[in-house]
């Protein structure tokens, strides 16, 4: 599993929404959050630009599909267009469920605990 992070202008959200429809995520999380990157140092408030942070678990496989539709969707090539970070996710559970790994993103079908008969 990989969770792509995404940190975004907050008027690129609904395109970039638009094209993770198209992606059928097991889910998403979008966050409010404020920082600067290397070209947003030079803002002279003390205020700190907003951004919006996107979190998302997914398989292995889907993750460069998501990645590449972040980014068409958010590239503009101006400066602030923002980043994205592809990690790792070692595990998951759902804590409802007790289900584990790709199981508690709702990737696989869950496992019946009922013997047939």
């Amino acid at each position: 599993m990989k969770m792509i992070l995404a940190i975004i202008p907050p008027d690129h959200l609904n395109q970039v929404l638009d094209a993770l429809d198209e992606q059928h995520l097991p889910g998403l999380t979008v966050s409010e959050v404020r920082g600067f990157g290397q070209h947003d140092r030079d803002f002279t408030d003390v205020e700190l630009p907003p951004k919006l942070r996107l979190e998302i678990v997914c398989s292995d496989e889907a993750a460069e599909t998501i990645v590449q539709a972040i980014y068409k969707s958010a590239h503009t090539g101006q400066r602030g267009d923002g980043k994205i970070f592809v990690l790792p996710v070692t595990d998951a559970l759902r804590i409802k469920t007790g289900e584990r790994g790709s199981a508690a993103l709702g990737m696989v079908p869950p496992v019946s605990s009922h013997s047939p008969g």
